[in-house]
């Protein structure tokens, strides 16, 4: 996969293990740019989180390059349903959405969103049972807004907040088929 996102001059490819292992250093630098959170090398590489599997992460998640250099990645993979309010079923996850700080406000992260649902919407679950549908969970913080704006840009709807102790995150849900892509 190769398309334009926002500029003639950047490229989309599908994050594969090989591109992250390449780039973990200029990835974890990304997204230690999502504010309140603290990423390792190790994470950015990990297909595991505690006792979640991150099924299809390689096949789901999507990388901009910009002459060769990421300026951009969402990282999705598909997240069992855990019986909750929060995850009541099996969806693909968006875990990260990070851009690099020179190429912010300028539509990328709408633009790399937009191809990420694009292939995934013909791709859907390739692990997991269940219709195909998104989440994702995002600081609920006023400063935060911008964020979740975006997501609800494309039809995502609040499905419930989950707590920690330095902050309050809202999880945001939305089907395939309620998906806007405009």
């Amino acid at each position: 996969m190769s398309e334009t996102v926002s500029q003639p001059n950047f490229t989309t490819e599908v994050l594969t293990r090989e591109l992250a292992e390449h780039y973990v250093v200029e990835l974890t630098e990304l997204a230690n740019q999502i504010p309140e959170v603290s990423y390792s090398s190790e994470d950015i590489l990990a297909e595991q989180k505690g006792e979640r599997l991150m099924y299809g992460k390689w096949v789901h998640s999507l990388v901009v390059l910009d002459g060769g250099r990421p300026v951009a990645f969402v990282m999705g993979y598909e997240r069992a349903k855990e019986g909750n309010d929060q995850y009541p079923d099996n969806t693909l996850y968006i875990s990260e959405l990070a851009v690099d700080k020179t190429h912010q406000r300028q539509g990328m992260a709408k633009g790399l969103l937009k191809a990420f649902f694009e292939r995934n919407s013909s791709l859907g679950l390739q692990e997991l049972d269940g219709n195909l549908n998104y989440s994702v969970q995002t600081n609920s913080a006023d400063w935060n807004n911008h964020v979740t704006d975006l997501y609800k840009s494309f039809g995502f709807k609040q499905r419930a907040f989950k707590t920690y102790p330095n902050r309050t995150d809202i999880v945001l849900g939305v089907t395939a088929f309620e998906l806007q892509l405009q």
